[in-house]
């Protein structure tokens, strides 16, 4: 039989950022609580969504100053992920859209710290407590891939809400 070809006409991931702060032992993450979000209830590295024409770079000092108070003074690329959400489970969102998300890891920032929202709280979560908080899956294998040296490309697949997928491979 002829093989079967499947072409995604309109397949447009969504591009974005995210970075871990780490400081004095401590990793800066917001708790999500927000009514009607996708991620209530989990803790997420600040980032956001790459706008048009912006380089990565700029992307996640912009959006962490926004959503922090903070600006990143030495962000490094650490991971360039793959987030394949095909038959995945977000909030109440079934099959939600791919995203090519470009994780940065900082150590020095200046200006002081403020929340973006009162419903999404910073936390300074000590570094050896890491696995105590709610976080998805791919990202804490992400965090934990990061306490390697180099820069790594990484694919996550979930079934639902369960991760069913996490390949990785050093490219720097």
């Amino acid at each position: 039989p002829p093989a079967k070809i499947t072409i995604f006409i309109n397949y447009k991931p969504i591009n974005g950022t995210m970075c871990f702060l780490k400081n004095h032992g401590n990793v800066l993450l917001l708790h999500r609580g927000r009514k009607y979000d996708i991620h209530s209830g989990f803790y997420l590295p600040p980032g956001g969504h790459i706008e048009s024409g912006e380089r990565g770079i700029d992307c996640i000092v912009r959006e962490f100053r926004q959503e922090t108070g903070l600006t990143l003074l030495d962000p490094r690329l650490r991971v360039l992920a793959t987030f394949y959400n095909r038959d995945r489970i977000l909030g109440e969102k079934e099959n939600p859209e791919d995203w090519k998300v470009e994780v940065y890891e900082a150590t020095r920032f200046t200006g002081k710290l403020k929340a973006e929202y009162k419903e999404c709280p910073l936390s300074g979560v000590a570094e050896p407590r890491m696995d105590e908080f709610n976080m998805y899956p791919g990202d804490r294998r992400i965090w934990d891939l990061m306490q390697n040296e180099g820069v790594y490309e990484v694919r996550t697949k979930y079934s639902g809400k369960r991760l069913v997928g996490f390949k990785s491979t050093q490219v720097g």
